[in-house]
C-alpha cells in the first residue's frame, strides 16, 4: 500500500471519531450561559412532569379517604379546601414552573445551536479553503462531499444541539425524578417495579446501537447518489449529447437501491423498538397486583399506589426513548468527526505562514534548483528528477512539449499548489516557501485553458481578480477593454450586470476566456501564468484573445504553456520539455534554425499537431 493510500485510509478512519465534548467546541461565553440555562430548564422539565404525579396522588388519596369513611365534615372541608384552593394553586404553580422550564429548554438550546453551527460553518469553509491542492486530490472524490459536510453534517449537529441534547437531558431528568418520587412515596412498590425498567431500557439501547450503524451506511449511500446527480446536472450538455439520460437515471436508481434496503432495515428496527413499549402493559399488571395487596394488607393509599405505578411505568418508557435517541446522538458524533477531520488537519502548505513575510513587490525571476516532484496521487511516478531551470524576470517564456512532459506541473509548482519533494523553487532568489503564500499569490495571475467563472455577474467575476475589497466600475471597464471584452459586454442586454450562469454556462468559450483575462488584467500581476489559454478557441476567437494576451504579457514575467505555434512564436524564450527535462531553449527563430535535428523543429513540423 502506498503512503498516499495509507494517509487516505488514516483520515477516513479519523472521520468516524467524535466526542460529546467536540460538539460544544465552538461555544463561547454566551453559549455557555445559554447551555447552562437550557440544562436547568431540561432538568426542571423532567422534574415538573413527575411532580404532577405527587399532586395527583394527594388528590386521589383525599377522594378515596372521603369515599371510604363517608364524607365527614372534616374530610369534606379538607377535600373542598384542597380542590378549590390549595390543589388548584399547586397545579397552577406547577404549570407556570413547567412553562418556564420548557421555555428555557427550548429557546436556549435552539439559540445556542444556531450560534454554534453558524460559527462552525464559517470555520469549516475557512479550513477547507486553507487545505493544499494535494488534499483534494487524495481525499475529495466529489465536491458533493464538501457540500454535504457544510450543509447536511452541520445541519445534523444543529439538530443534535437544538433538539436531541435537550430532549435527552429532559428524559434522563424524568427518569431520575420518576424513581425519586416513587421511592419517596412508597419505596416497597418502587422496588418491585425497578427490575421491569430494564425490559424497556434494553430494547431502546439495542435499537440505538443498530440504528447508529445503519444511519452511517445510509449517509454513505446518499453521498454516492448525490454525486451521480451532481455530475449529471453539472455536465448536462454531455448527458444530452450522448443521450445518457436513461443511463444516469439507472445509475442513480441503483445507488438509491442500497439506501432503500437500509431504510427497510431501519424501519424494522424502529418497529421492533416501538413495539417493545408494549412491555409497559405487563409492568402495569404487576404494579397493579402488588399495589392492590399493599392497599388491602398494608394500609397503603390508592392514590400513592397509582402515582408510584405511573412514575415507574412512564419513567421506564421515557428512558427507553432516551436509549433509542442514542442513534441520533451517535450520528451527530459521526458528523462532528467528519467536520473535525478537516478542522484539525494540519495542511502541508499553510497559506498564512509565515505571517511576518508579506510580499510588497516582486520582479518575477523564477528558478528551479534540483527539483524532484511527483503528484500525491501517484507518488511512485516522478515528473521531475533533479530538474533545474530558470525563468528570466519581465520576459515571456513559453513551455512546449508532448503531453506529460511537465509543462502544467511547472505552473502548479509556481502557484505553489504543490511543493517539491526535494530541491528548491525560488522567486527572486528566495525559497518560495519563505513567502507568505496568500500575499505572494496577489502578485500572480493564472489564466487556464478552461476558465472558471462564478455564478454571478460579469462585473463580479472581473472584480474577483482585484486584491482590494472594493473596485471602481471604471477599473473594471478598463480591464475589460484591455482584454478585448468591453465591446461584446456592452452589446449584452444587461451589460456588465449580465449573469454568467453556473461556471459561465451563459457565455461562449471566447467570451469566458476574455473575462478571465480581464480578471487577470485587473490584478496587474508581476507574474502571469497562461496554461493553454487559447487551445480551446476557434481561429477568430483565438486572434482576439491572443491580442489581449500580448498586451497583458508586456513588461511582466509570463509563463506560457501552449501547443499552438501562433501562441508561442512571439515569446522571447521558448523552452522545449521532454519527460521532465529541458532539451532545448531559445527564441523561435534560433530553435527553427537547428533544422530536423532540433526538438522544437520536429514539434513544429508534426503532421497532426502544432506546438
Amino acid at each position: 500500500m502506498s503512503s498516499a493510500e495509507k494517509s487516505s485510509n488514516g483520515e477516513k478512519k479519523k472521520k468516524k471519531n467524535g466526542s460529546i465534548r467536540s460538539i460544544f467546541a465552538h461555544a463561547d461565553g454566551v453559549d455557555m450561559l445559554l447551555m447552562t440555562l437550557g440544562l436547568l430548564g431540561a432538568i426542571f422539565d423532567g422534574f415538573t412532569s413527575r411532580l404532577l404525579a405527587v399532586l395527583a396522588s394527594r388528590l386521589f388519596n383525599l377522594m378515596g379517604r372521603a369515599d371510604r369513611h363517608g364524607a365527614s365534615d372534616f374530610d369534606a372541608h379538607i377535600l373542598h379546601r384542597y380542590i378549590n384552593k390549595d390543589g388548584v394553586l399547586a397545579f397552577i404553580y406547577l404549570a407556570l414552573a413547567s412553562w418556564v422550564a420548557c421555555f428555557l429548554e427550548g429557546y436556549c438550546w435552539t439559540r445556542t445551536g444556531e450560534r454554534q453551527t453558524a460559527r462552525m460553518r464559517s470555520r469549516y469553509l475557512k479550513a477547507v479553503l486553507r487545505q493544499d491542492v494535494g488534499y483534494f486530490d487524495l481525499h475529495v472524490t466529489s465536491t458533493s462531499e464538501v457540500v454535504t459536510s457544510i450543509s447536511n453534517d452541520i445541519q445534523v449537529i444543529q439538530d443534535v444541539l437544538g433538539e436531541k441534547v435537550p430532549d435527552f437531558l429532559s428524559k434522563v431528568s424524568t427518569f431520575i425524578a420518576g424513581y425519586v418520587v416513587a421511592f419517596v412515596l412508597l419505596w416497597e412498590l418502587a422496588m418491585v417495579g425497578l427490575p421491569f425498567a430494564l425490559l424497556l431500557v434494553v430494547p431502546g439501547w439495542i435499537c440505538g446501537r443498530t440504528l447508529t450503524g445503519l444511519a452511517r451506511k445510509r449517509r454513505e449511500e446518499n453521498i454516492k447518489a448525490g454525486t451521480i446527480a451532481e455530475q449529471a446536472v453539472s455536465s448536462l450538455k454531455t448527458v444530452y449529447a450522448f443521450v445518457g439520460e436513461n443511463k444516469t437515471i439507472a445509475q442513480f436508481c441503483a445507488a438509491l437501491h442500497g439506501t432503500i434496503k437500509l431504510g427497510l432495515k431501519e424501519g424494522l428496527v424502529k418497529g421492533l423498538a416501538i413495539g417493545s413499549s408494549g412491555i409497559a402493559f405487563s409492568t402495569w399488571a404487576v404494579m397493579s397486583y402488588f399495589g392492590s395487596r399493599m392497599v388491602i394488607y398494608h394500609g397503603a393509599l390508592g392514590g400513592t399506589v397509582f402515582a408510584v405505578g405511573f412514575s415507574v411505568v412512564t419513567t421506564g418508557r421515557t428512558i427507553a426513548d432516551a436509549g433509542s435517541m442514542t442513534s441520533d446522538l451517535a450520528i451527530g458524533l459521526y458528523a462532528i468527526g467528519s467536520i473535525f477531520s478537516v478542522l484539525d488537519r494540519t495542511t502541508k502548505i499553510e497559506p498564512q505562514v509565515p505571517e511576518n513575510s508579506q510580499v510588497e513587490k516582486i520582479r518575477g525571476m523564477i528558478q528551479f534548483c534540483h527539483v524532484y516532484f511527483a503528484y500525491p496521487t501517484r507518488p511512485n511516478v516522478m515528473i521531475f528528477q533533479d530538474f533545474s531551470f530558470k525563468i528570466e524576470a519581465e520576459k515571456s517564456t513559453a513551455l512546449v512539449g508532448q503531453s506529460g512532459s511537465g509543462k502544467s506541473t511547472i505552473i502548479g509548482l509556481i502557484e505553489r499548489f504543490y511543493d517539491p519533494i526535494k530541491g528548491v523553487l525560488e522567486m527572486d532568489g528566495r525559497d518560495l516557501r519563505s513567502y507568505n503564500l496568500r500575499s505572494l499569490r496577489k502578485h500572480i495571475a493564472l489564466v487556464s485553458q478552461e476558465p472558471m467563472l462564478f455564478a454571478g455577474t460579469i462585473k463580479d467575476n472581473i472584480a474577483y481578480g482585484s486584491s482590494n475589497d472594493k473596485v471602481d466600475e471604471a477599473e473594471i471597464v478598463e480591464a475589460a477593454k484591455a482584454a478585448n471584452a468591453h465591446d461584446f459586454i456592452s452589446g449584452l442586454k444587461d451589460g456588465y450586470d449580465t449573469s454568467c450562469g453556473d461556471k459561465g454556462v451563459q457565455l461562449s468559450g471566447g467570451q469566458k476566456q476574455r473575462i478571465a483575462i480581464a480578471r487577470a488584467v485587473l490584478r496587474n500581476p508581476a507574474v502571469l501564468l497562461l496554461d493553454e489559454a487559447t487551445s480551446a478557441l476557434d481561429s477568430q476567437s483565438e486572434k482576439v484573445v491572443q491580442e489581449a494576451l500580448e498586451r497583458l504579457r508586456a513588461g511582466r514575467t509570463s509563463v506560457v504553456v501552449a501547443h499552438r505555434l501562433s501562441t508561442v512564436q512571439k515569446c522571447e524564450v521558448i523552452v522545449v520539455l521532454e519527460k521532465g527535462k529541458v532539451v532545448e531553449k531559445g527564441s523561435h527563430s534560433s530553435l527553427l534554425a537547428k533544422g530536423p535535428a532540433g526538438a522544437y523543429y520536429c514539434l513544429v513540423n508534426l503532421p497532426t499537431t502544432e506546438p
